[in-house]
């Protein structure tokens, strides 16, 4: 089949924007990297990077990725300083989201790790990869886990197991939460949502049979591209991962609810000039990470 043919006029019309962001995302791909060498050179191979060195990179590239981009990132309630983050799963988007708001490391499939290009960010930023099958129920994930608990540095966690259309929250695996429970660290509630004054959030979720180049460029040609994360008012130690995952995935549910209801924005239906398009030009901070000594 003719893939000219098959792609909408939206698409099309969205094309100029959604080249120079992706232009953008490249050269910032790019600076992070060579942020990441820097860091690595000062260190002068006397140890690797703790995980809160990976966390403060990391916060410090999604930051001005985001920003480049055109994201918004709106915060409802605070990021905690510690703990386990325990939310829904929308988007590769997500990960950018919850990072530029807190130093952090996260949770994925190990499939993430193979992922073209951002497979080897996400192992630059520490990302602590588990077997879907399993759950979290491998030694070396739950090491790694109980790492970054010790260390203080909030852990987030997809508890889904993959990404969904967020039309509702899947069950949560138990397994996930053993590492908080052994640890008695604090759980906290959260959920992320999207918005945009272009496409139905359903659109901006990556799931199901999407492919990711193509809904890449799809998602940095909408307009008034948002993130909205919100946050439980205070997190809870559990003694059963069973009840951890069942309490937590009610709270996410709730806070679903409302950003749900927030990203129902009226779609914009008027045609777009396309000599008129904005261009994320704004001077661009250099990237920045202090090191520990």
């Amino acid at each position: 089949m003719n893939t000219v043919q098959t792609m909408s006029p939206l698409l099309w019309r969205n094309l100029p924007r959604s080249g120079v962001r992706t232009a953008m995302m490249g050269a910032t791909l790019a600076e992070v990297a060579a942020s990441f060498g820097t860091c690595c050179l000062r260190l002068g191979g006397a140890r690797a990077m703790t995980v809160r060195e990976r966390a403060d990179w990391l916060q410090a590239g999604a930051s001005t990725m985001l920003r480049r981009i055109g994201i918004e990132v709106v915060a409802d309630g605070h990021p905690p300083l510690h703990g386990l983050v325990v939310s829904n799963h929308l988007s590769y988007l997500d990960v950018l989201a919850y990072a530029s708001l807190s130093p952090c490391v996260f949770v994925a499939k190990q499939e993430v790790r193979e992922w073209p290009v951002f497979g080897s960010f996400a192992t630059m930023a520490g990302t602590i990869y588990v077997n879907r099958r399993r759950g979290a129920a491998n030694d070396h994930a739950v090491a790694r886990m109980e790492e970054a608990l010790a260390a203080g540095v909030p852990v987030v966690l997809f508890a889904e197991g993959t990404s969904s259309d967020g039309a509702q929250v899947l069950r949560f695996y138990p397994s996930f939460f053993e590492p908080a429970i052994r640890a008695n660290a604090i759980v906290t509630a959260a959920a992320v949502g999207y918005a945009s004054s272009t496409a139905a959030e359903s659109t901006l979720a990556y799931h199901g049979e999407d492919v990711f180049g193509t809904h890449l460029v799809r998602t940095l040609g909408e307009r008034h591209l948002k993130a909205r994360v919100a946050f439980a008012a205070e997190g809870k130690r559990y003694a059963d991962r069973k009840e951890a995952a069942r309490a937590t995935q009610g709270e996410v549910e709730l806070l679903r609810s409302g950003l749900a209801a927030d990203a129902a924005i009226q779609p914009y239906t008027e045609p777009v000039p396309t000599d008129s398009l904005p261009v994320d030009s704004a001077p661009m901070d250099p990237l920045r990470l202090t090191l520990t000594r």
